[in-house]
């Protein structure tokens, strides 16, 4: 059921659009503008009360499959999303870049009131098709928003609140949003900061999951600007190649730099180490702490540590007999032994 009447929702819609409202908040641009995409290219109406498509099951797997290094990398990220939010009524979903939720957390007994609102698996959240909302005003503008009740387009979902973020490739590609929506929450859009920024803090963690599963042939660098964070919650990675060069780089580390992300991340000509001060190519500075570049943006100082790519064990062998009994003077002391070379 609409939060608000339809005809109040349609007249808040207009208003927004021609900059009559009162107090705009920070996103009134964002909102304004994705309005006005919404009823003049794809001629929605504000006044619906339907709930977003839903692919079928066939529809579903097929995108989870093409999605599933993606789904892959994200790891216990959602649940613990959840664990955050679940008290105050939200469910935590993940949506692929063309806004199709491909995986969800939600509590059991909720599960039935949030699929009639619409938050289910294989629901489809582009602006082409339900206009404003939490997950296609990322998926176009690259950033967080908070969409709160009536900032929705559709009066379908003007009772609801999304609190969304942007994942980004190591590439600075859009591959996904995750998004934290609650059926009830207080009116007053300030209410949804915290559940905003634990949004961004999960959305960054799968960005990681995603750059070392796409790396794990190469040697990561974990850096942080405080020392004592850098193995506990390293900040930048750096994914380093046998050669000592620099290939790729998370989006932390390349607002560090400076580097575009469309290009690939330069290799610095000098690390300075930090207890002494020496000069050294990057594969050599990875062995111990160090300072980022000189010519880093800011001049900012960071530490690192190397985290090597895994490698294969072999199993332990047993200890090899001694050069005495390993070559022996007599043939007959190896039964079906060849010929012993000279030691």
């Amino acid at each position: 059921m609409p939060y608000v009447r339809q005809t109040s929702h349609i007249d808040r819609v207009r208003d927004l659009i021609a900059g009559r409202i009162v107090n705009p908040g920070a996103d009134t641009a964002r909102l304004a503008s994705s309005y006005r995409r919404s009823l003049d290219d794809y001629r929605l109406d504000p006044a619906s009360t339907t709930g977003p498509r839903i692919l079928t099951g066939a529809e579903l797997r097929a995108i989870q499959q093409s999605e599933e290094d993606f789904l892959r990398s994200t790891g216990q990220c959602l649940p613990r999303l959840h664990a955050m939010v679940r008290e105050a009524g939200y469910c935590v979903i993940l949506a692929n870049a063309r806004g199709v939720t491909i995986d969800y957390v939600v509590d059991t007994d909720q599960r039935k009131d949030f699929k009639k609102a619409g938050l289910y698996p294989g629901s489809c959240w582009s602006e082409e098709e339900e206009g404003t909302c939490g997950i296609a005003s990322v998926l176009l503008d690259h950033e967080a928003i908070t969409v709160h009740k009536t900032d929705h387009f559709r009066a379908a979902f003007t009772g609801l609140t999304c609190s969304a973020a942007p994942i980004f490739s190591p590439h600075g590609d859009l591959i996904g949003v995750l998004d934290a929506s609650a059926l009830r929450s207080p009116d007053a859009r300030d209410s949804q900061r915290l559940v905003k920024q634990l949004v961004r803090q999960g959305a960054t963690l799968i960005e990681d999951g995603f750059f070392l599963k796409s790396y794990s042939h190469c040697c990561i660098l974990l850096a942080h600007r405080n020392r004592h964070f850098v193995e506990v919650q390293p900040e930048m990675l750096l994914a380093i190649d046998e050669h000592g060069d620099i290939v790729a780089a998370n989006r932390c580390a390349r607002d560090v730099i400076g580097a575009s992300t469309a290009c690939r991340v330069p290799s610095p000509r000098c690390w300075t180490c930090a207890p002494r001060g020496c000069s050294m190519r990057a594969r050599d500075a990875v062995c111990c702490p160090c300072a980022w570049p000189a010519a880093a943006r800011g001049c900012t100082r960071a530490c690192a540590r190397r985290c090597a790519r895994p490698r294969r064990v072999r199993a332990p062998c047993a200890r090899p007999p001694s050069r005495k009994t390993w070559w022996p003077t007599r043939r007959r002391n190896w039964p079906n032994a060849r010929a012993s070379p000279t030691p």
